[in-house]
């Protein structure tokens, strides 16, 4: 099994090295998309998928980063060097406020995040001579590291993809710590973890705060692509779109909201080109997925792979 894994992940990394040779430049600024929402939707599933904690709140922090470097860069000309790190780190420090939502669970904890969400989206929309109100900030130029500089949207989507890598390589290496082991533990019982002398409210509150983190490393990314930083980045259908693609593509696995970020944006490109009420079938989609693959496609892949293999067992003589 494992190496069937790295076989198809060496295989996936080939496609995406030589897509911008055999795709257009639609393709490849949607690949671009893909993975920089899919790491937004891995921050999410960080919670959803190893602690249980259904948070509505991401695309504050994602917004917050994305605005920093958008404000920093644009009106103060500061470098990239200095205004990357400081827009993660400004969603981080939205993330230690915010991460006291785990004091609470179930449906507090999600109305919770909710509120939170709508505060930076209304400090975003209403505070204009500061974030630029619904015009938000433009002209953000391409990263640049002293000579290093990225010039077209090519080089920026292998940016893109090496930072998601990484993020990736990383985020396995976390999941599978005793932290991450933790985390899987308090989801199936709280109550036994916290019998075991396990300080559950503080290990949820750094799980919160690693999740913050990771949406603002995607904020980042996403202003450099996007260019420019409106309220929209912090609205609330961007935290329902985020935990979808999580939910969609399969809950507590690392390619699952990778998965569900192209599907939810392929289709939201692809419907919306033909048909207004596009949001309708983004609805009709979430709907099913939980019905019928309520592990979503990684689950509903690993079930099926389990039926073949029983069936096979079981034709055995």
């Amino acid at each position: 099994m494992d190496h069937a894994r790295i076989v198809f992940g060496l295989v996936a990394l080939a496609a995406a090295l030589a897509l911008p040779y055999y795709a257009g430049p639609f393709w490849t600024g949607l690949a671009t998309q893909m993975l920089i929402f899919g790491l937004l939707a891995l921050s999410v599933d960080l919670l959803l998928g190893h602690a249980g904690l259904f948070s509505l709140t991401h695309a504050s922090f994602f917004a917050v980063s994305a605005y920093t470097v958008a404000i920093l860069q644009v009106r103060y000309g500061v470098s990239t060097a200095l205004a990357a790190p400081a827009g993660i780190c400004a969603g981080t420090l939205l993330a230690l406020v915010f991460g006291l939502a785990v004091r609470t669970r179930g449906v507090y904890f999600i109305l919770i995040t909710i509120a939170f969400g709508f505060v930076v989206w209304g400090v975003a929309h209403r505070w204009s001579s500061f974030t630029g109100g619904d015009n938000g900030v433009t002209n953000v130029p391409f990263p640049a590291l002293g000579g290093l500089a990225v010039t077209s949207h090519t080089q920026y989507y292998y940016l893109v993809l090496a930072a998601v890598v990484a993020c990736g390589l990383g985020y396995r290496v976390l999941i599978r710590s005793p932290f991450g082991l933790g985390l899987r533990g308090i989801k199936a019982s709280e109550s036994r973890m916290r019998s075991l002398g396990f300080r559950t409210g503080l290990h949820l509150y750094a799980a919160f705060v690693l999740s913050g983190a990771l949406a603002s490393f995607a904020g980042v990314l996403y202003v450099y692509y996007n260019k420019f930083v409106n309220p929209v980045a912090a609205s609330f259908p961007i935290s329902v779109e985020a935990a979808l693609m999580a939910i969609i593509g399969g809950t507590g696995t690392i390619i699952g909201p990778f998965i569900g970020s192209g599907i939810v944006l392929g289709l939201r490109n692809w419907v919306s080109s033909f048909f207004e009420l596009h949001l309708a079938v983004m609805g009709a989609v979430f709907i099913a997925a939980v019905l019928w693959a309520p592990d979503g496609l990684v689950g509903l892949a690993g079930r099926l792979r389990a039926r073949m293999e029983r069936a096979k067992e079981a034709g055995r003589p």
